[in-house]
C-alpha cells in the first residue's frame, strides 16, 4: 500500500517574517561581536568624557636674526675688527632646532618641574612647532587647570633661560682657557724678541736709533767747526803776515822784543846802559879817553852791556840782536800796540791750529764710531721690527680675542619672548562634540565591517558572476 505525503504551504505574515529575521540576527555571533564593539566604544567615550579637563597654555619665542660688526683702532698697532655672524648665516646650522632639543632635554624639564610651586616632579614634554621661514618657536603646555598650564609655561621658559646661561658660561670658560693658551704663545714670542734687543744693547755701543742720529749730528757739528776754524785760521794768518810786513818784523821777533820790553831786570840793565853811555860820552869829550872817570865809566858801560846781553839771551836766546833792533817800543806807543796785536794774533793762530788738529782727530774718531754704529743700527732695526711685529700680533690678537669674548651670544643666540604664556579660558580636552563624532565614526566602521564579513559569500558570488 502506497502512502502519499503532501507538503503543506505555510504562509507567514510580514510581522512573523520580521520576528524571525530579528530572532535569527540576535542569535547570530556577528550580533554579539557588534554589541561588544559598541560597548567598548561607549566605554572609551565615557572614559574620555569623564577624565580630568586639560588646559593648554601657548607662548611664542623669537630669535633675532641680525649680526653685528665693530672695529676700533690701536695707536701704532692698527685696526682691530670684530664681527658676529647671524645665527642663520649657514644652511647647515639652525639654532631653532638646537633650542627645540634643549627645551625637550631632561635637565630643562627637571629644572622646570623643580620651579613649579605645586611641587610636581614630572613635567611632560611641551609641544613645539617651528614656523618655516621665520625665527619663531611656538610652544604648547598642558595643565589640569588654567593657572597650572600658565605656571608650567613660565617655569619652562625660566628653566630654558637658566640652561642657556649655564651653556654660555661653560662656553665662555672653555673659550677663556683657549684664549689664554694662545696669548701665552704670543706673549712668549714677544718676550723672546725683547730679550734679544736687551742682549744686543748690552753687547753693542748703540742703545737706540736716536743715539745714531745724535752721533751723526755731532759729527756734522765737528766738521762744521773744523771748517769754520780753518777759515778763521787763514784769515788770521793773512792778517799776521801783512802786519809783520808793515812792521818789518816777524811775529816771533815781535814776541821776543815784547818779552824783553816787559822784563823788569832787562829794562833795568837797559836803563843802566843808556845812562852809562851818555856819561861816557860826556866824560870823554871833557877829559879825554885816559881820564880815570872815563875809564871807570867805560867799565860800568861794559858791565851793563854784558849783563844786558846775558839777560837777553836768557829771555830770547840767540836772536838777541834782531830783538834789540826792534826794542824801540817806548818811543812810539802806536808801534807798541801793533806789536801787541801781532803777538796776540800769532798766539791765536797757534791756538787755532791746535784746535783744528784736535777737531780733525775728533772727526776721524767720530767717523769710525759712525761706521760701527751704522752697522749696529741695521741689526737693532731688524730686532726692533721683529719686536714690533710680535707686539702688534700680540696686541691685535688680545684685542680681537677680548672683543670676541664680549659677545656671549655667538653659539647660543638671545631668545626673546614674542608672546607671553596665555591663560586658557576653556579646556582643550575633553571635547564632547569630538567624542560623539569619533564614536559615531567608530560605530559606523564596526557595522560596515561586520556586514561585509556576514555577507561575504554573497559578495564573493556577485564578484565571480561579474568576472
Amino acid at each position: 500500500m502506497t502512502i502519499t505525503k503532501r507538503k503543506q504551504l505555510i504562509v507567514r505574515s510580514p510581522w512573523q517574517v520580521l520576528r524571525a529575521n530579528v530572532r535569527a540576527l540576535l542569535l547570530s555571533s556577528y550580533t554579539l561581536v557588534a554589541l561588544i564593539c559598541y560597548l567598548l566604544i561607549a566605554i572609551v567615550v565615557v572614559i574620555y568624557l569623564t577624565k580630568s579637563p586639560v588646559y593648554i597654555s601657548e607662548m611664542a619665542l623669537v630669535l633675532p636674526g641680525s649680526g653685528s660688526n665693530s672695529s676700533f683702532a690701536l695707536d701704532n698697532i692698527g685696526q682691530v675688527s670684530s664681527s658676529t655672524k647671524t645665527a642663520y648665516g649657514s644652511s647647515a646650522y639652525n639654532p631653532r632646532v638646537n633650542y627645540r632639543e634643549i627645551l625637550k632635554s631632561r635637565l630643562v624639564l627637571k629644572e622646570a618641574a623643580n620651579r613649579m610651586e605645586t611641587g610636581e616632579t614630572v613635567f611632560s614634554e611641551p609641544k613645539i612647532k617651528l614656523i618655516e621661514q621665520t625665527s619663531i618657536i611656538n610652544l604648547k603646555l598642558e595643565g589640569y587647570s588654567p593657572e597650572m598650564a600658565n605656571k608650567k609655561a613660565w617655569a619652562l621658559y625660566d628653566a630654558f633661560q637658566s640652561e642657556l646661561d649655564v651653556l654660555r658660561a661653560d662656553e665662555s670658560l672653555r673659550r677663556d682657557d683657549s684664549i689664554e693658551r694662545v696669548l701665552d704663545q704670543y706673549r712668549h714670542k714677544l718676550h723672546g724678541t725683547r730679550q734679544a734687543i736687551v742682549r744686543f744693547q748690552a753687547q753693542a755701543l748703540l742703545v737706540s736709533n736716536s743715539q745714531l742720529e745724535q752721533h751723526m749730528k755731532q759729527t756734522a757739528e765737528v766738521k762744521s767747526k773744523r771748517l769754520y776754524a780753518r777759515s778763521d785760521l787763514k784769515q788770521m794768518e793773512f792778517f799776521a803776515r801783512q802786519l809783520g810786513e808793515d812792521l818789518g818784523v816777524s811775529p816771533a821777533l815781535a814776541g821776543q822784543a815784547f818779552a824783553l820790553q816787559t822784563d823788569a831786570e832787562f829794562r833795568g840793565y837797559l836803563r843802566e846802559l843808556d845812562n852809562s853811555a851818555s856819561k861816557l860820552s860826556e866824560y870823554t869829550s871833557r877829559w879825554g879817553r885816559e881820564h880815570p872817570k872815563v875809564v871807570s865809566e867805560r867799565e860800568r858801560f861794559e858791565f851793563a852791556k854784558i849783563a844786558l846781553n846775558s839777560r837777553g839771551q836768557i829771555i830770547v836766546g840767540a836772536q838777541l840782536g834782531d830783538a834789540l833792533n826792534s826794542m824801540d817800543l817806548e818811543s812810539s806807543p802806536g808801534r807798541s800796540e801793533l806789536f801787541v796785536t801781532l803777538i796776540n794774533t800769532y798766539a791765536k793762530i797757534q791756538g787755532a791750529g791746535a784746535q783744528i788738529s784736535e777737531l780733525v782727530l775728533t772727526e776721524a774718531r767720530l767717523k769710525d764710531q759712525l761706521i760701527v754704529l751704522s752697522r749696529e743700527s741695521i741689526e737693532l732695526e731688524r730686532l726692533e721690527r721683529e719686536h714690533q711685529l710680535a707686539e702688534a700680533v700680540f696686541t691685535s690678537a688680545a684685542a680681537k680675542l677680548q672683543a670676541n669674548k664680549a659677545d656671549v651670544f655667538v653659539s647660543y643666540p638671545v631668545v626673546q619672548m614674542l608672546a607671553t604664556p596665555s591663560t586658557p579660558v576653556e579646556a582643550a580636552s575633553p571635547v564632547t562634540l569630538l567624542a560623539g563624532i569619533v564614536a559615531l565614526i567608530a560605530a559606523f566602521i564596526v557595522t560596515i565591517g561586520l556586514v561585509i564579513v556576514c555577507q561575504r559569500k554573497y559578495l564573493v558570488a556577485q564578484l565571480l558572476k561579474k568576472n
